[in-house]
């Protein structure tokens, strides 16, 4: 990862890439079928306004899911990306796999972020944990450790916008075409449909699944098999995303696999172990 663009990425939700967003135009609103809204074993919580009859209001899901993050005062998302391909080179452009791990905490205004890639050079770690206004960065590669620091001037205000970007991950970023058009990356871009019950950390979930993926990506370039579940508690959060693309990539198969999780409401982030060497190293 370039080091300073990682810096300048912090409120910018560094995981998009990993989640499986694409240039696509998403349309606005549920991607469901409509339906009656009968309860049943297929249909958890059927009277939630987060459903489309049998599929998704993606508009009032994303506004829960960040609400109940924002009440909090905070959460934590996991992702990790397993990535795989058959040709003895690495195709190009490719995304290696990795974990990434993004914290929030309003109440001590500090955020944590941690991206750990796979090469096959080897293993490269970068950090990165802001408090207030103090911003301190750790890279370890090829056996070697190198810290950064920087003063930030960043309000509650922009730290909270920060969070509910990061929260939406894979659900449902908005963003503007250079016409002035607001096009929609998540959720919208699978037929996702309700799929029964499930159960994620021990709390019960409807589950909804999809096998078809309607937008253009990246990696793999064309594709050719594609899977989502996405896991949504009655209030209307979303625990888990679990998606997976299989396709044809710069004259090979290839496959990538996208796990995320939007966990740990309200918890506090201490400070990290290597701060007092990042300032000592950095004269802070």
């Amino acid at each position: 990862m370039n080091r300073r663009r990682f810096l300048a990425g912090i409120g910018v939700g560094a995981a998009v890439g990993v989640a499986g967003c694409s240039d696509d135009d998403g349309a606005s609103g549920g991607n469901g079928t409509g339906g009656s809204s009968d309860d049943g074993p297929d249909r958890p919580f059927a009277d939630a306004e987060w459903r489309d009859g049998d599929g998704l209001a993606l508009d009032a899901l994303a506004e829960s899911h960040v609400a109940t993050f924002v009440e909090a005062g905070g959460f934590t998302l996991f992702s990790t990306a397993e990535t795989s391909h058959d040709g003895d080179a690495e195709p190009t452009p490719w995304l290696p796999s990795q974990t990434y791990e993004s914290g929030y905490d309003l109440e001590n205004g500090r955020q944590y972020v941690k991206q750990e890639l796979s090469r096959e050079s080897g293993t490269e770690v970068t950090e990165l944990y802001v408090a207030g206004d103090e911003l301190l960065f750790r890279r370890r590669a090829d056996g070697e450790t190198q810290y950064d620091g920087q003063s930030v001037d960043r309000s509650a205000a922009d730290l909270e916008d920060s969070l509910r970007q990061e929260a939406l991950t894979g659900i449902r970023i908005e963003s503007e075409t250079e016409s002035g058009e607001t096009q929609y990356e998540g959720l919208n871009q699978w037929t996702v449909m309700s799929d029964g019950e499930g159960r994620v950390r021990g709390e019960p979930t409807a589950r909804f699944t999809a096998d078809e993926f309607t937008a253009d990506r990246n990696i793999p370039e064309t594709v050719e098999t594609a899977s989502a579940t996405a896991h949504v508690y009655e209030a209307g959060v979303v625990p888990r995303l679990e998606q997976s693309w299989s396709g044809e990539h710069d004259g090979q198969q290839a496959t990538v696999d996208v796990d995320i999780d939007y966990r740990d409401p309200g918890a506090e982030i201490t400070e990290p172990d290597w701060v007092a060497d990042a300032r000592e190293a950095t004269n802070k």
